[in-house]
């Protein structure tokens, strides 16, 4: 009997499995149009002075199409963000149950947001709603976010099926734990509902306060950190307001978060950077670097710094920056025999600059959530981020000058090898000259600044030869997971947001501290320390858009500006992606040297931490380092 339900599970894994794949692949090529309509969009406005009509609403739905045909196929991946710090210490047999018992209240999410789509398509049919422009109806594209969310519910029973199988080969008794986990599962939801009639008479904010609690808890278990996030908004509406108001939030926030324009710009600079990877822009920067700076002592690991610092500049992403970094710069530091402390280190540490320099899609985030000038935190960002590389490059100075055996110099460029060196990386400096100064002077919003970046970008693999129908595709495609794993991330955000709104919690928490009699920067410390720990263990995409909606009304309380708030809080998760026990970046390193110890690897972090620190007390001691560039090019007064 338990070989045929292992037999049945591994057969509706594959065809659901498959089916995902598919339409995944269809909503890649959504992306590309999007690239495509934003790309002719601009030149057309601007060359011939026909610009697309219609181009915003064309993307909008292009966007809400690419991101639910995605969630199934991020799911089968296990690409939906999550925290496995604890679980993954547990037994097989422990974490078969709590899987169990996540996927099992993933379903019975995704079933609800699937039911109220539906009940959103329908209605959108009965009022005949369409674009303003176009008038281009809103009925199918609500009927793809019923298909998406009713797939990603189907993916989630199958690894349901799949862990109780799991469960099967190493207990053998499903039913000793299967039925607590289901009456667990039925026990969260009915004390919301049994509960509600008492919330009239509970503190909102202490309401709010448990919620955030359940949440963390339901992350330390493992469950994706996007639907955490929904779970805990949909059940606290349910709870403080009304079952009703639990399920209108279900029906609207997935797709009007999906059809925002503004947030199209996250897709196109993400596939920006997947093809710049794919054109070898990381090791063409890398060379570069090596032959101004690989005659110096520990030149290669300087070389590495200032890669990373190049390719975040087109990337915005920290680890694509490590992981594309590591494979380029590390079989080249080995052949010089450097120490393996000092090259992981450079690699993991160099890699976080990615999302400081501009473009960088959680500098994106920031500025949306916080309604901040997208343009105007990319300015700010340069300064520090070029300080960030040179401080890291001025440490590797001071220890192979202290020993030179760690990092011996490599071989001395001629002049003229150093300005041809420049030959190759010229489609770098064009892209982020486009994209940045396109921003500065106005020419682009940053969404249409993201799809002239990531057409630019494609451009290029054409120009170098580097692009074929393979690496297209797999450009779209990765792209298309990243974009669905950030947006399963911004609607659980959103649905969280509309529950702390209820609560009222992040207000009264900036009530609170604003009437404090202690010195703002002690606040501001310990909400950075905050950062700091939660960047070891989640990915800074996740921190940003679970925090800055609590954080940010304490801050503009404290009266700090949230630019230069908001350049510190990404140095600060920077600095936890490294950070030990557990810092992500770390972790991509291994992956990159699977024969170094992560001892060795956190021990060549320890002094880029140093020059971390250093680097976080001038940003604090002196605004004017995030805020001189944004004032001197008239971005901000």
């Amino acid at each position: 009997m338990s070989g045929f339900f292992v037999q049945s599970c591994t057969v509706i894994e594959r065809a659901v499995g498959a089916v995902s794949r598919k339409v995944h692949s269809l909503g890649g090529i959504f992306l590309a149009l999007m690239m495509f309509i934003t790309a002719v969009d601009v030149v057309g406005r601007y060359i011939f002075n026909r610009p697309i009509k219609g181009s915003t609403e064309l993307n909008e739905l292009a966007l809400v199409v690419m991101v639910f045909l995605g969630f199934a196929f991020t799911a089968t991946q296990k690409g939906h963000v999550r925290v496995e710090l604890i679980v993954s210490k547990f037994s097989e047999k422990l974490q078969a149950v709590i899987e169990s018992l996540i996927a099992l209240i993933g379903v019975g999410l995704f079933f609800l947001i699937t039911w109220q789509a539906f009940v959103l398509a329908i209605t959108a049919r009965s009022r005949d709603l369409t674009s303003m422009v176009l008038f281009i109806p809103v009925f199918p594209f609500a009927l793809v976010v019923t298909f998406g969310s009713g797939l990603l519910c189907l993916v989630l029973i199958a690894q349901l099926f799949q862990n109780v199988s799991r469960a099967i080969r190493t207990q053998g008794k499903i039913w000793e734990w299967l039925i607590p986990v289901l009456c667990l599962g039925l026990l969260i939801l009915v004390s919301a509902i049994l509960l509600q009639p008492l919330a009239e008479e509970m503190n909102r904010f202490a309401v709010g306060i448990v919620g955030l609690v359940l949440m963390l808890f339901l992350l330390f278990l493992g469950m994706p950190i996007g639907f955490a996030m929904a779970l805990i908004g949909f059940l606290g509406m349910l709870f403080l307001v009304s079952p009703e108001a639990g399920l209108t939030v279900l029906r609207t926030v997935p797709y009007a978060t999906a059809s925002t324009y503004s947030l199209s710009v996250v897709p196109l600079f993400i596939l920006m950077g997947a093809f710049a990877y794919h054109t070898g822009l990381s090791r063409d920067l890398y060379f570069m670097a090596y032959r101004w700076l690989g005659h110096l002592p520990g030149g290669l690991a300087m070389a590495t710094v200032g890669g990373c610092a190049g390719f975040a500049a087109v990337s915005g992403s920290s680890l694509a920056t490590a992981a594309t970094m590591g494979m380029v710069a590390l079989p080249e530091m080995e052949r010089y025999n450097y120490d393996p402390a000092l090259a992981t280190g450079s690699i993991a540490a160099g890699g976080s600059i990615g999302i400081l320099i501009p473009p960088s899609v959680v500098l994106v985030i920031y500025g949306i959530l916080t309604q901040q000038p997208i343009g105007t935190l990319f300015i700010a960002g340069f300064i520090p981020g070029i300080l960030e590389a040179a401080f890291y490059i001025f440490t590797i100075y001071i220890l192979c000058k202290r020993n030179p055996q760690i990092g011996p110099h490599g071989e001395r460029s001629s002049f003229k090898m150093r300005m041809l060196s420049f030959k190759e990386t010229w489609g770098a400096v064009v892209l982020f000259v486009l994209v940045i100064g396109g921003l500065y002077i106005g020419v682009f919003t940053p969404t249409e600044a993201a799809g002239v970046g990531a057409f630019g970008a494609l451009i290029f693999t054409f120009i170098r030869k580097q692009i074929n129908v393979k690496i297209f595709f797999s450009s779209l495609s990765d792209s298309a997971k990243t974009t669905a794993m950030a947006f399963a991330i911004l609607i659980g955000a959103m649905i969280l947001g509309y529950f702390l709104t209820v609560t009222k919690l992040p207000f009264d928490l900036a009530d609170y501290v604003a009437e404090m009699d202690v010195n703002r920067y002690m606040i501001l410390f310990v909400i950075l320390l905050i950062y700091l720990a939660l960047g070891c263990i989640m990915d800074s995409l996740s921190i940003i858009i679970l925090t800055v909606p609590i954080f940010y009304p304490v801050v503009m309380a404290l009266d700090f500006d949230p630019i230069w708030f908001g350049i510190l809080v990404v140095r600060v998760v920077e600095i936890g992606m490294i950070t030990p026990p557990v810092g992500i970046n770390v972790f991509i390193i291994k992956g990159v040297a699977p024969d170094v110890p992560m001892y060795t690897i956190f021990r060549g972090i320890l002094p880029f931490l140093a020059a971390d620190i250093c680097h976080v007390a001038l940003l604090l001691a002196v605004p004017q380092v995030v805020l001189f560039l944004p004032r001197l090019l008239g971005t901000m007064s």
